[in-house]
């Protein structure tokens, strides 16, 4: 990888070696064996305290495994439904289905029973894994499914700290089991057939291991094949960012939701194949996230922008144990270079040599294909393309446009998607293949490429608004509001003049309250100082708060209808 001109503030860090084994035809499970089996006996990961061993994990996923496919008799190619939140269960459910040959449906587990139904029936899955304190709701659907059904507790691994445990609604939900058809606790499972195994999958990389939601804000966006393979590559091509030096001892943070990509491949199965000792949020809570970094060694942590930004603000975050960390890594949304500046000099502050650096990705490409690091990194880019990774900017008709000219995000490579999964339409649906048969995934992102080889993002092409016949690209507004100390988050959408015209309309929130006339003042000038005539709002809207989307991205969405009064 090419080496860029290093930025003031720049890790001087040189490049590690990649550890990661090659993915060839490995399934996910091969694939971690592989990557783990040289440390030996380590701290695999913890909740509430409790640490369990390498040899515990693989227990419960051999355990797991002879249950679905000796009792349940699931087979290879059969779905199977995980609408949990991020947690350990998920995990061993991940290894142990994806050894037999079974496909995993994530779904958000904060989602209507109407939209989990249809998941469920879409994606053909034959049984269902639902955590206790959310499955009162959802029982009688369940119920008319006939299907298995296992619960998850969240004292699972807790209840083996030998200290008083804290069991909020488990004894409600135990009442409901009866009502439950075919319900079985996780915990069962795992006591009942430990000991057990069964003779994983070899070589079936280009199964499909995952179904996963694009992202969309109903819970109705296409559903994403993701092969193994296609995980392991992206894990691999990542690889060279960072190297546990200590199995088990270093840990990493897991603030993002399995049920996306970025959470998946990078955050849970990269780290689990690094050896570090992984710590899943079922829920993401700055306050907690800090009190984890003063007790635990991390040394990475990986996110979307609103969450770095909540962590800059909490109390506790900026210190000196913000030294053992070596990785940053922000991605899902953009990330303003004000802000990362800002973050980044908290970093130096503290003696790390980490500084948070921007990628970009999509779940269709298994997440993260383009990336700055420690060692090539730019400014105000999200970095270049991984190894393997091809990417290119393209107009409507799929031609590659000069550098520094806006276009569409395209990328092909082994980490991308098999297709969508779809009735009645070809198993390649959504793929678009140039004149040599190369399959490609459209982004429907705006971006462009300089003449050193660095992508920089320009926004959703169908949040790009035109006026007169102009573009204004609301990223641009974000980030530059971004540079006002007094605005915490805004949001750039189309609105309508009273003619009809389109015009952009900007919500903010603020850090503080404020004369708001005043605060509408300083945000026209520094438009008008920074961006086009035709960037700047025309009107200005001030809330205490901007709607989130389950990935605690704003809602442009709902902000959009909003403002065109859909």
């Amino acid at each position: 990888m090419e080496t860029a001109t290093k930025t003031a503030g720049a890790s001087n860090a040189s490049q590690p070696v990649n550890y990661m084994p090659h993915a060839g035809d490995l399934n996910c499970s091969e694939f971690y064996m592989a990557a783990t089996t040289q440390y030996g006996e380590y701290d695999a990961f913890q909740h509430l305290g409790y640490k369990g061993k390498r040899s515990e994990f693989l227990e419960d996923v051999n355990a797991i495994a002879y249950y679905f496919q000796k009792v349940l008799h699931f087979k290879r190619y059969d779905v199977f439904t995980i609408f949990t939140p991020t947690n350990v269960e998920s995990i061993t459910m991940f290894y142990a289905l994806n050894k037999i040959g079974v496909t995993i449906n994530f779904v958000h587990p904060l989602l209507p029973t109407e939209v989990l139904l249809e998941t469920i029936r879409e994606s053909g899955s034959k049984g269902v894994m639902i955590m206790d304190l959310l499955a009162r709701s959802h029982v009688k659907a369940l119920n008319a499914l006939n299907m298995p059904v296992i619960v998850c507790r969240n004292s699972d691994y807790a209840s083996k700290i030998k200290k008083p445990l804290t069991r909020v609604g488990e004894a409600l939900i135990t009442s409901l089991y009866p009502k439950f058809k075919n319900v079985t606790e996780y915990r069962t499972i795992v006591n009942k057939y430990r000991g057990k195994s069964v003779e994983g999958l070899k070589g079936n990389g280009e199964d499909i291991a995952v179904y996963l939601n694009g992202g969309g804000t109903t819970g109705k966006s296409k559903t994403i094949k993701l092969s193994s393979r296609a995980i392991n590559e992206n894990v691999y091509s990542l690889g060279y960012i960072d190297h546990i030096l200590e199995p088990g001892v270093e840990s990493e943070i897991i603030i993002l939701p399995f049920f996306h990509a970025f959470g998946l491949v990078v955050a849970m199965h990269m780290t689990m194949c690094n050896a570090a000792r992984i710590i899943p949020m079922m829920q993401f809570n700055a306050k907690r996230t800090v009190r984890l970094y003063k007790e635990n060694r991390v040394s990475g942590i990986i996110g979307i922008p609103n969450m770095f930004k909540k962590l800059y603000h909490t109390k506790g975050f900026d210190g000196p144990h913000l030294g053992n960390t070596r990785m940053m890594f922000v991605g899902g949304d953009d990330c303003s270079p004000a802000f990362i500046n800002c973050f980044n000099e908290m970093l130096k502050k503290n003696g790390t040599g980490a500084r948070l650096r921007q990628g970009y990705g999509l779940t269709e490409v298994g997440s993260v294909c383009c990336a700055n690091t420690n060692w090539v990194y730019k400014e105000g880019s999200v970095g270049k393309p991984l190894e393997n990774v091809r990417m290119a900017i393209w107009d409507d008709d799929g031609n590659e446009v000069p550098n520094g000219t806006v276009g569409e995000i395209c990328i092909a490579g082994p980490t991308i998607m098999s297709g969508y999964l779809t009735k009645d339409c070809p198993p390649d649906e959504g793929l678009y293949y140039d004149k040599e048969g190369t399959a490609w995934v459209r982004s429907g992102d705006l971006g462009y490429k300089d003449d050193d080889g660095f992508y920089f993002f320009a926004g959703r092409k169908k949040r790009l608004i035109i006026i007169s016949g102009y573009n204004a690209y609301p990223v641009d507004i974000e980030n530059l509001m971004d540079t006002l100390p007094f605005v915490r988050e805004s949001c750039a959408v189309q609105g309508k003049t009273p003619e009809g015209k389109p015009m952009i309309r900007l919500f903010v929130t603020t850090k503080e309250a404020g004369d708001e006339e005043d605060f509408r003042e300083q945000i026209i000038k520094a438009c008008k100082e920074n961006l086009s005539k035709f960037s700047v709002p025309r009107d200005i809207v001030f809330r205490k708060e901007l709607p989130h989307t389950p990935l605690e991205k704003v809602d442009f969405m709902k902000l959009t209808e909003e403002s065109m009064g859909m």
